[in-house]
């Protein structure tokens, strides 16, 4: 089941380039997935359960702009017991700018953790063809130390955990990387970052290649990544 909608991109959106952020890509691919969500599960109790992401991994093939067009559709493809599948395509006047894929999973806000998708939401959705191969990235070891990122009450949401699209501002304090750098992207959600007021940005940079993490200065891994450069 396909579901798609039409933004144009203001300048809240895009950085001093006049490219569209990250964080805003991300942001305006959830807002079509919880939009579709919104008809889909709308005869399902949902009242206890939360979608979170777990993974984003977005392929630019081209940059959207201030005042560009584009149009976004989002295909649920499947899911996998705690893990459900979302690909995603952005056009601008038919050319393809952008393929992801974001993973999520079903939160009992009640118990604070995953659960099982619901059979009615796997009936609900359907399957659909994938139109986005995903690439395996591990937590690289022994990441340099690149400063602290410091949690602003603004960053969090309604989940009362850091918003899963400001971690792209976080990677683009840490790695000076702006979204007309950016070729290919992973990033993994590991743990919420809950009642925290910093956190520690690792990082290496190798040919073309950014690993990057966010952790808490111990045992405790946020999040991490790799960024591919377009060179």
């Amino acid at each position: 089941m396909k579901y798609k909608e039409k933004y144009s991109i203001g300048h809240l959106f895009c950085d001093r380039y006049g490219y569209l952020t990250m964080r805003h890509l991300a942001a305006l691919m959830f807002d079509v997935s919880f939009e579709q969500a919104s008809f889909v599960e709308k005869d399902i109790d949902m009242d206890r359960y939360r979608w979170i992401a777990y993974s984003w991994e977005i392929d630019i093939k081209g940059h959207a702009k201030l005042d560009d067009e584009i149009e976004i559709t989002t295909i649920p493809t499947h899911k996998n017991k705690f893990y459900a599948y979302r690909d995603f395509i952005v056009e601008k006047k038919g050319e393809i700018l952008v393929v992801a894929k974001a993973v999520f999973l079903l939160m009992d806000i009640e118990r604070l953790r995953p659960v099982k998708i619901l059979d009615d939401l796997v009936k609900a959705y359907g399957r659909e063809e994938e139109v986005f191969s995903s690439k395996d990235v591990k937590l690289e070891k022994d990441l340099d130390p690149i400063g602290e990122i410091y949690i602003r009450k603004a960053d969090i949401d309604t989940n009362f955990h850091v918003n899963n699209a400001v971690y792209f501002d976080y990677i683009n304090e840490l790695s000076d990387i702006f979204a007309k750098d950016i070729a290919y992207i992973k990033l993994v959600y590991r743990n919420e970052i809950r009642n925290k007021e910093s956190v520690r940005a690792l990082g290496e940079k190798i040919g073309d290649e950014f690993s990057f993490a966010l952790e808490d200065g111990s045992s405790k891994t946020y999040a991490y990544g790799k960024i591919r450069l377009d060179v």
